[in-house]
């Protein structure tokens, strides 16, 4: 149960929830900031504003009712924010024992406030240097998978070479030995310490991580499970994986991986419309993906599949709605699979812009990406019933 007194000098009314995976604090009105069991800083908000805390230590604002959805705020600004924070964090720790609190709740939010005051600017400054010594650049995540333990078994992307997409175009594709991806596990074990309790999957980083051969993939799978299994089994893992690729393994081969915890693949089907698969340079064509999600549905494991609006402009708007929307209502989806109806987000250095500026397609204007997002949502839903259909916001990524 959550936890109420008021302060007795200030008379605002002090709230906490500090028995749950994640702690929750609020010294003052208008201001409450939430924290792992490490007391590992998340997210504050603090003058009606909303504020995330990212693993690599910079804060960024929420923002509303705009394209560019968030802004990294400034170290200076960062600074001060926190030094706010943690002055209503020390000075409420100063007053617990007055508070009118049962001894129980008491020590309760005592021992909560020490862990996050121990988890101070310096170290949280500190721990986020840490975080990039453990990890490429965590590039992009299914919104599900937001608090997921990510794990990065691979580095970058095996294909990397569509045209619209710059997410791994900074490394080399590279699998990890069972003998670097354990020291990798340890490390990140230790890193997230007691915050682990708020992240109930592993997602297997990178980008088509599970094209891995078997034999080393159960390996790898294996190795996380010793050091992240749940109490009662395995811990959820969920990954991408490119439709081409599927057919590499078989549905027996998915049904193994599935026994060692794997839940749901994320497919960037992007479009239905070969002619524009073709276009952005993507592998395999619309069958491919039916295919895919049939091959792995066979073997227990769920499907994400994810949509682009946007993608190939007003020249393939129309054949890319209808193709994509039959090619969905071909793989046989059930109430375990999701569908992702992404925006297009041009990315710098990546090739599409400049291409179809040069073969004359005009991009779709805002309005109209919304316009197209909005019919492929509302005719899912009515061809797919019990199947989850939601939107999907990349440039709204931060770990």
């Amino acid at each position: 149960m959550p936890i109420h007194a008021i302060h007795p000098r200030t008379k605002d009314t002090i709230t906490a929830s500090v028995a749950g995976a994640a702690i929750v604090i609020s010294p003052r009105y208008g201001t409450s900031a939430s924290f792992d069991r490490s007391g590992r800083l998340l997210g504050l908000f603090a003058d009606e504003r909303s504020y995330q805390r990212t693993l690599d230590n910079r804060v960024l604002e929420r923002l509303s009712g705009t394209v560019a959805r968030r802004r990294e705020l400034p170290p200076d600004e960062a600074a001060a924010l926190l030094d706010r924070l943690f002055a209503d964090l020390r000075d409420l720790a100063e007053v617990v024992p007055s508070l009118d609190l049962s001894p129980g709740d008491r020590r309760l939010l005592a021992d909560a406030l020490a862990r996050v005051l121990a988890f101070g600017p310096d170290r949280l400054a500190q721990d986020g240097a840490t975080f990039r010594t453990l990890y490429k650049p965590v590039s992009i995540l299914p919104p599900d998978q937001y608090l997921a333990l990510v794990l990065q078994a691979t580095e970058g992307c095996s294909w990397n070479r569509c045209t619209f997409c710059g997410l791994y175009r900074d490394r080399a594709f590279r699998i990890h030995s069972p003998e670097s991806f354990a020291a990798h596990c340890e490390a990140v074990r230790d890193f997230y310490g007691e915050g682990i309790s708020l992240r109930r999957g592993i997602f297997l980083a990178d980008a088509n991580a599970l094209i891995t051969p078997q034999k080393r993939l159960v390996k790898l799978l294996e190795i996380a499970q010793s050091y992240f299994a749940l109490p009662d089994g395995p811990r959820p893992i969920y990954s991408f994986v490119s439709a081409f690729d599927v057919e590499r393994k078989s549905p027996a081969e998915w049904a193994e991986l599935h026994a060692l915890g794997v839940q749901r693949a994320y497919i960037g089907l992007e479009t239905g419309d070969d002619d524009l698969l073709r276009f952005l340079n993507k592998p395999g064509t619309a069958q491919d993906a039916i295919d895919a999600v049939r091959a792995l549905r066979a073997g227990g494991i769920s499907a994400g599949v994810i949509v682009m609006a946007g993608i190939g402009g007003e020249r393939f708007a129309e054949a890319h709605v209808a193709r994509t929307l039959d090619v969905i209502a071909a793989m046989g989806l059930g109430a375990d699979d999701l569908v992702y109806l992404s925006n297009y987000v041009p990315a710098p250095g990546t090739e599409y812009p400049e291409q179809a500026a040069a073969a004359g397609i005009r991009p779709l204007s805002h309005d109209e990406i919304a316009a197209q997002l909005q019919t492929l949502q509302a005719c899912l839903r009515d061809r797919l019933p019990g199947v989850k259909v939601a939107p999907y916001r990349v440039d709204g990524f931060a770990l």
